[in-house]
C-alpha cells in the first residue's frame, strides 16, 4: 500500500476524491517498473503527461496509453514537456513529465526558474539515471541538478514496488509544499519486474482554472514593494530556502527511510537500488547488518544521527555520485560525530553500476572473513566474441551510412554525428562518425570544424526525431552563419531507437490516432538552402545527392526518407520483395568488403568464401550493389 504522511496532509490533497472504478479490492500485477510508476500517477489523478523517449524512462508515458481520461503526449522535446506539465500544474491539475537523465540536463534552465515559483496542482517530474550507460552516451547522477543544485526534494526508490508508492505520496506532498516532486528511478528499477498493488483510481473533481498571481509566476528582475523593495528573484530564493525547512520535517517521518537493527559495528547505507543490493549482501552471507536505508533527498538528519549511535563505520552505497556520502559527512561533522564514512569518493568505485558484488567486497574489505561470499566468474569453454554496435538487417540507414562512407573518404572528409539508430555507424565495420555527444551537436559542431579553417568537406547526419528535438536551431544558425556544411537527416519516420515512439513528423500520435505531419523538407527549404530528398535504399542516388551538395558554398540539405524497416514489418507492410539472395562461390574472391566495409549481419565468412544466412536475409538486396565482383545475386 500506499508509504504513508501524516493522514491530514493526504486527506487535504484528496479532499472529494472519488473512487472512479467500482471494485474496492486491490490487486496484483507482475509488471514493470515503468508500468508501476504510471499506474502510482493514475491512482493519484494525474491528468495530464508529456515527454520524450528515452531509456529506461520511454515505457512510463505509453503505459499511459491505456487510460484514456489522461492527456499524454510525446512532446518535442524535454523542455517542451516540463514546460507543458507546468501549465497545467498551473490549472490546478496534476502532472507528470517524463524523461531520462540526458533530457533532464536540457530542462535546467526551467527547472530553475520552476523551483522559485513552486507549482499548484501537483507536478512530479521522472528523471531516469542509467548508472553504467547500458542504453545512453554518458552516466550521470540527476540528483545533483535536482537536489544539489534545484533544491527540489528527490525520491529514490529502492524497487518498483517503492516507486509506485513514492508516486502517490510525491503528489500528495507536491500539492501540500507547493514543490515539484522528483522521482529519480535508475535502469534497473525502471526495467526490472516484480508484483505491484494496483489500487482504486482517484478521480479528482477539480475543474481547470488559471489563477493570475503575478507576483510569483512571472520570474523577472523586478523589484518587490511587498517585500521592502527587495528584488523578485531574491524573494523568491528565500521562498524555496525555507521550503527546505518544511521538507526536513517531513523526511524525518517517512517510510521511505529507516533503520534496521543488525550485529558489528559496520553499517550498510542502501540509497534506492543500492538498499536492494545490500538486502541481496545479507541474503548472501547469512548475516544482519546494521543498515540504514536513505531513500529521500533531503535526508533526515535525527533519523542518520539515531543510527550513528550504533556504528562505527558506514559504507554508503548510490548511484552514482557520492551525493549522500557526503551529506552525511557534513551531519556527523556539524554533530561532533566521529563515524568514519566510506563510498563512492574513494572506497567503492566512483564510477559504473553498483552490484551484489560490490557490496560483499566492500564489506570483506573492512573485514576480509566475507571474501569466502563474494561472487567469482564462471569459466567459459569458448571465446565469447564482443558484440559490436550496428543496424538491424534491412535498416535503410546502412545503405546511407554506405553512401555517405564512400562520398567522405574519397574527399577526405569529417563527418559529425548526433544520437539515433545510425549512431552505430561510428563504430565497426563502418568507423565513420567521428563525434557524437548529445542531441542536436552534430550541425554545430560540424560548423564549428568549417569555421575553424578546415580545408576539407564536412558532414553533419542526424536523425528525424533528433532534428524536431534540437536540430532546427543548430541548422539555423548554420545556415544565418553560412558555414560550407552538408546536413544529412536520416528520416524513418518514428522514433526507432527507443521503441517506434511518433515524433512531430510522424502522421499519429502516442495512442496511435491521425496527427499532423511536420515536413523536415519544408523547415529546409524555409531556410531557402539547396534541399535533396533521396530513397537511402538507392545507394547510387545517394552518392550522386551527396556529391551534388558539395558542391553548393553554404549549407546543402540532403533528407535520406525510407520507413524503418522494423515497424514497417511490425505493420504488416512490404518493403522489399522476397527473394533468395546467394553468393556465387566461384566469383566470391574473399575480400571481406560486404562483412568488413558494409557489415550486414547477415553475410557470414568461413575464412575464404563469404555466404548468405537464409534465416536472417530479409532481402535488401543491398549487398547485390556492394559487391562489385558480381558474387551476388
Amino acid at each position: 500500500m500506499t508509504g504513508g504522511q501524516p493522514v491530514m496532509r493526504r486527506e487535504a490533497a484528496m479532499q472529494g476524491a472519488v473512487e472512479a472504478t467500482a471494485d474496492p479490492v486491490v490487486k496484483q500485477r507482475f509488471v514493470m517498473g515503468n508500468e508501476a510508476i504510471a499506474r502510482g500517477a493514475v491512482e493519484s489523478g494525474v491528468r495530464v503527461v508529456a515527454g520524450y523517449p528515452g531509456t529506461p524512462a520511454s515505457e512510463i508515458l505509453t503505459s499511459y496509453i491505456a487510460y484514456p481520461d489522461v492527456y499524454v503526449e510525446w512532446s518535442t522535446n524535454e523542455t517542451v514537456a516540463l514546460e507543458l506539465v507546468q501549465g497545467a500544474s498551473l490549472c490546478n491539475q496534476r502532472s507528470m513529465a517524463v524523461m531520462k537523465h540526458n533530457g533532464t540536463n536540457t530542462v535546467t534552465d526551467f527547472l530553475m526558474h520552476m523551483n522559485f515559483t513552486g507549482v499548484r496542482g501537483g507536478l512530479v517530474l521522472i528523471s531516469a539515471d542509467d548508472p553504467g550507460g547500458n542504453s545512453s552516451q554518458n552516466e550521470e547522477d540527476t540528483r545533483v541538478l535536482t537536489h544539489t543544485y534545484a533544491h527540489l526534494p528527490v525520491f529514490d526508490p529502492s524497487s518498483p514496488s517503492e516507486a509506485k508508492d513514492m508516486v502517490r505520496t510525491a503528489y500528495e506532498l507536491s500539492e501540500s509544499t507547493e514543490l515539484c516532486f522528483v522521482l529519480r528511478p535508475v535502469m534497473r528499477i525502471c526495467h526490472s519486474r516484480t508484483l505491484v498493488d494496483f489500487e482504486p483510481v482517484l478521480v479528482i473533481p477539480r475543474p481547470a482554472d488559471f489563477v493570475n498571481d503575478r507576483t510569483r509566476y512571472v520570474m523577472s528582475a523586478v523589484v518587490e514593494k511587498s517585500a521592502g523593495g527587495q528584488m523578485r528573484p531574491v524573494v523568491r530564493h528565500r521562498w524555496l530556502n525555507q521550503k527546505q525547512h518544511e521538507l526536513e520535517e517531513l523526511v524525518e517521518a517517512s517510510p521511505f527511510n529507516t533503520i534496521e537493527a543488525g550485529e558489528g559495528r559496520i553499517g550498510l547505507v542502501g540509497c534506492g537500488i543500492g538498499y536492494a543490493y545490500c538486502k541481496e549482501a545479507e541474503e548472501i552471507t547469512g548475516h544482519k547488518f546494521p543498515v540504514l536505508k536513505l531513500c529521500t533527498l533531503p535526508l533526515p538528519r535525527e533519523k542518520v544521527l539515531a543510527f550513528a549511535d550504533s556504528v562505527d563505520t558506514l559504507i554508503v552505497f548510490e548511484e552514482t555520485e557520492p551525493v549522500v556520502e557526503r551529506l552525511l559527512k557534513e551531519i556527523f561533522y556539524d554533530a561532533g560525530k566521529n563515524v568514519k564514512v566510506l563510498g563512492r569518493s574513494g572506497f567503492l568505485p566512483a564510477e559504473g553500476e553498483l552490484s551484489d558484488r560490490t557490496v560483499l567486497q566492500a564489506i570483506a574489505t573492512l573485514d576480509p572473513s566475507y571474501e569466502q561470499y563474494i561472487p567469482q566468474p564462471f569459466p567459459l569453454s569458448v571465446s565469447v566474441p564482443m558484440r559490436t554496435r550496428t543496424q538491424c538487417v534491412g535498416c535503410s540507414h546502412r545503405s546511407l551510412l554506405h553512401a555517405l562512407k564512400l562520398v567522405a573518404r574519397k574527399t577526405k572528409g569529417v563527418v559529425t554525428g548526433d544520437i539515433g539508430c545510425y549512431d552505430a555507424g561510428a563504430f565497426p565495420p563502418m568507423d565513420l562518425q567521428s563525434t557524437i555527444y548529445c542531441m542536436g551537436a552534430s550541425i554545430p559542431m560540424g560548423s564549428g570544424i568549417v569555421q575553424s579553417g578546415f580545408d576539407k568537406p564536412v558532414f553533419a547526419i542526424i536523425g528525424d526525431s533528433t532534428f524536431f528535438h534540437s536540430g532546427v536551431p543548430g541548422l539555423i544558425n548554420a545556415v544565418h552563419n553560412e558555414s560550407k556544411l552538408v546536413v544529412i537527416v536520416a528520416d524513418n519516420g518514428t522514433t526507432a531507437m527507443t521503441g517506434f515512439q511518433s515524433h512531430p513528423g510522424s502522421a499519429e500520435n502516442v495512442r496511435g490516432a491521425g496527427a499532423r505531419s511536420i515536413s523536415i523538407e519544408k523547415i529546409a527549404e524555409a531556410l531557402n538552402v539547396p534541399v535533396q530528398t533521396v530513397n537511402p535504399y538507392d545507394i547510387s542516388e545517394t552518392i550522386d545527392a551527396l556529391n551534388q551538395a558539395l558542391k553548393h558554398p553554404g549549407v546543402s540539405v540532403v533528407i535520406a526518407s525510407a520507413p524503418c524497416y522494423l515497424l514497417a514489418k511490425g505493420h504488416g507492410e512490404t518493403l522489399f520483395e522476397a527473394r533468395k539472395i546467394i553468393i556465387d562461390p566461384d566469383q566470391c574472391n574473399g575480400c571481406r568488403v560486404c562483412i568488413d566495409y558494409f557489415g550486414c549481419p547477415s553475410i557470414q565468412f568461413d575464412g575464404a568464401k563469404a555466404s548468405i544466412d537464409p534465416l536472417t536475409c530479409v532481402s535488401c538486396m543491398l549487398c547485390i550493389d556492394v559487391c562489385k565482383r558480381g558474387a551476388i545475386a
